[in-house]
């Protein structure tokens, strides 16, 4: 365990379905009546990629940061929307929280909004950042062009599950092949025009290419089949959420979830506040990330969200 100003961390292994998943758990030091925080993240996130939020809200806060199993293994079974809201679930009771709020950001906001849905007694709030009924034609593209590739190895998730043997390549061929995969990713998920003149834009998308290109796994391969061909399997779940207050959250110059994008999915929630984060786009938990904790926070203490704008 580590304990930081305010707060302590440890990694958990979550038992589910004879395997195990890792997990990250933020403690406030002193005793608190804050709802405790599930944490879903996208594609490119694990349970060590929220440490800006961590260290704004984790005095306040408990939390759970699963690294869910991905969705589309080499090795292993293929799991659903339904297999991954379960999973969470497990997290937050391996954690012991009985009612808490879920945020779920990009694809991390189909298995938020399921929980919601599914288990309305348990979450006492619902908080999504680039969501989107439907995934972008670009990226639908990229996802589909990558599922016809030759399999390569990516990471199993599952601690006890087998992992297949990578194909033998170069470290040049390898190195250029990661480069251009990370390329094709970042470009379609940052929004490299508004990145000219925003400076956090800018560095957010530079950030994540070199982190891509220097992974060991091929990263267009991890994202497909960690949750990027499940998001083409209906990430808006039919029906409405009632009974959970909302939160919907966009950068302003998100291309990949768009403002309409959010919109759309905000407009199935009763109880919803849309928000719309200035200079940022799909990275905002990085562009702007005390503006990002200051509307978490503020929606879990009902204190209203600035720029707030209607969801209809």
């Amino acid at each position: 365990m580590n304990t930081l100003t305010g707060f302590a961390t440890a990694d958990l292994h979550v038992p589910w379905r004879g395997a195990h998943f890792p997990c990250r758990l933020v403690t406030p030091h002193a005793p608190t009546e804050a709802a405790p925080l599930l944490i879903l993240g996208g594609g490119f996130q694990d349970r060590h990629s929220w440490g800006r939020l961590e260290r704004r809200l984790g005095h306040i806060h408990p939390m759970i940061i699963p690294d869910l199993p991905p969705a589309h293994p080499p090795a292993g079974p293929h799991l659903t929307w339904a297999d991954l809201t379960d999973a969470a679930l497990t997290a937050a009771d391996h954690a012991r929280f009985d009612v808490f709020a879920a945020l779920g950001g990009s694809s991390g906001y189909p298995i938020a909004y399921r929980l919601a849905q599914q288990h309305p007694g348990r979450i006492t709030h619902l908080l999504l950042f680039g969501a989107s009924p439907r995934t972008a034609p670009a990226l639908t593209a990229l996802i589909t062009r990558s599922m016809r590739r030759p399999a390569s190895h990516t990471r199993t998730g599952l601690t006890d599950a087998a992992a297949p043997q990578p194909r033998v390549t170069g470290p040049r061929q390898r190195a250029g092949h990661h480069e251009d995969a990370a390329n094709s990713l970042v470009g379609i998920l940052t929004n490299a025009r508004a990145g000219r003149d925003i400076l956090p834009i800018r560095a957010a998308a530079r950030l994540l290419r070199n982190q891509l290109a220097a992974a060991t796994e091929d990263p267009l391969a991890r994202y497909v089949a960690d949750r990027g061909r499940l998001l083409l399997d209906s990430p808006l779940p039919d029906g409405r959420i009632t009974g959970v207050p909302g939160l919907v959250g966009v950068g302003e110059h998100d291309t990949v979830t768009t403002i309409d994008d959010n919109r759309a999915v905000a407009a199935t929630i009763d109880n919803v506040i849309f928000t719309i984060v200035a200079d940022a786009d799909h990275l905002l938990y990085l562009e702007q990330d005390a503006a990002f904790a200051g509307i978490v926070t503020r929606f879990l203490t009902s204190t209203p969200c600035s720029r707030t704008a209607p969801a209809q």
